[in-house]
């Protein structure tokens, strides 16, 4: 899994998740013929890309074009595929929909919603047609979970998934008690004839409307999972699998870095024969811990298959006004480390998402003990800086190996 992107795992399983929903269909395992899956997820893709590339043209910042593929893999598989020229215009106005989130309904350049989730919330207030979540069914659950598994063991929020699903599991019991229901059947329906397993691995695990933190991944989890459970609803408006994530998205907004920061090159300082320091000037100034690492968005031609976004430790420290990135360089390098390399002033990367819990322990009378080798000193750099220009005395022996 180290090989592949995570926007290149997801793209593959949900492209597997369609061939094996059009093998079932084909063997009447699902009601719908796997022509019209295959057509209608073939229209959706085109729209999605369309729109998207649009979209980025207008506001004028860089895409990454698997994004939109994934976005309308997830609406083929939640929406039931075109019957109709009518069922075309509906699924022609969600792709739409999803795109245009992630442009108009962000703030700060910003989206607040997983795509897919939101573009199915507003057809079903405004239209009364919602996403029939058909992925969920018995006979595509050993592919979600295989799948979803892959996905979540790459991204690591194993206890975030399952915060959802604990909470969705004890809501259930609870309400199923309180009613005077089986609660046996309700649990077969919750994870086997339900969505469940699918939002969790491919929708809730999306980093860019994710907490930043495992804590407040958890609470995220814990909120979306109670809130999935469609017995519950105000008034005439029950709870539904999109809903539950869109207010979940909420949340995720209210406790994580509002803004995206456009970061210009300041300075490369060579660090040794094959590590660069570089120092770039952000918009503004960053909001992180110590020891955090940052998603970076540099559009390029030639985009290999690891695409055009990276994750990289924050080398810095809150308390400067510069962002150090210490990057290693390999001769095979991909195609984002070689456009990387070549940078300079007049090239903008975008910094989106920061997060990570690999920071400092709040007790500041704990002792602690650095190991690091080569590049691995990065996140340890920012946390020495910030205490030094904090004044903070913390007990701490580091230990460094590099061979250069």
């Amino acid at each position: 899994l180290d090989r592949i992107t995570m926007y290149r795992l997801v793209l593959y399983v949900l492209i597997g998740l369609i061939g094996i929903a059009a093998i079932l269909a084909y063997f009447k395992l699902l009601p719908f013929s796997p022509l019209s899956l295959l057509v209608s997820t073939i229209f959706l893709v085109i729209i999605s890309w369309a729109m998207n590339t649009i979209f980025a043209h207008v506001f004028k910042v860089p895409t990454n074009i698997e994004s939109a593929y994934i976005t309308a893999l997830i609406l083929a598989l939640i929406i039931d595929p075109a019957r109709s020229p009518g069922d075309f215009q509906f699924l022609g106005w969600v792709a739409i929909l999803a795109m245009s989130s992630k442009y108009v309904l962000a703030l700060n350049k910003k989206h607040l919603f997983n795509p897919a989730a939101i573009a199915v919330v507003i057809p079903s207030f405004m239209l009364g047609e919602s996403a029939s979540w058909w992925i969920g069914t018995a006979n595509m659950l050993p592919a979600v979970l295989f799948g979803g598994l892959l996905v979540v063991r790459k991204l690591r929020q194993e206890d975030m998934v399952w915060s959802f699903c604990a909470a969705a599991f004890v809501s259930v019991c609870i309400i199923t008690l309180v009613q005077r229901g089986t609660v046996s059947t309700e649990l077969v329906q919750l994870f086997v004839q339900s969505p469940l397993f699918f939002l969790a691995f491919i929708m809730l695990t999306e980093p860019l409307t994710a907490p930043p933190t495992k804590n407040l991944r958890r609470l995220y989890g814990v909120l979306t999972g109670i809130l999935f459970i469609p017995q519950i609803h105000i008034s005439h408006i029950y709870s539904t699998p999109e809903l539950a994530l869109v207010i979940g998205n909420v949340f995720s907004y209210l406790v994580s870095p509002k803004r995206k920061a456009v970061l210009k090159l300041k300075r490369k300082i060579k660090m040794a024969p094959d590590i660069v320091d570089f120092v770039f000037k952000p918009s503004q100034k960053l909001a992180f811990n110590p020891g955090q690492y940052v998603e970076l968005t540099l559009a390029h031609p030639h985009t290999d298959s690891r695409g055009n976004r990276r994750y990289f430790t924050l080398a810095s420290s809150p308390t400067e006004d510069v962002v150090h990135l210490g990057i290693r360089f390999y001769e095979q390098g991909s195609s984002f480390k070689r456009a990387l390399y070549r940078i300079d002033g007049r090239v903008e990367i975008v910094g989106a998402q920061i997060a990570g819990d690999f920071t400092l322990p709040p007790n500041s009378q704990q002792k602690l003990v650095f190991i690091a080798g080569g590049i691995g000193i990065t996140p340890f750099r920012s946390m020495l800086k910030y205490l030094l220009d904090k004044q903070e005395r913390r007990d701490i022996v580091l230990l460094y190996a590099n061979k250069t």
